[in-house]
């Protein structure tokens, strides 16, 4: 899983041509599951903003004792909150 991407990495990481990515990236803009972070037609960055808030409620609920940081405080550092 890759929740930030371009379309070059995309093609690297599914084995697709990147004409076929890129179809793919502006169908998932589309039915916002992808949105673009970078402006411009070169070098532009995607993000997955769900698989994002998704890994983040993990890493605070594997980072507090009792699983839920409302509860109990982290005992490492953590990533804020959505």
């Amino acid at each position: 899983m890759a929740p930030v991407l371009t379309v070059r990495s995309a093609a690297a990481l599914t084995g697709r041509s990147a004409q076929a990515v890129n179809e793919a990236v502006h169908r998932l803009v589309d039915a916002d599951v992808l949105r673009q972070v970078t402006v411009g037609r070169r070098n532009r960055a995607f993000e997955a903003p769900e698989a994002i808030d998704a890994f983040t409620y993990l890493e605070r609920r594997l980072a507090s004792p009792h699983g839920d940081t409302l509860l109990s405080p982290p005992r490492r550092r953590t990533p804020r909150g959505p």
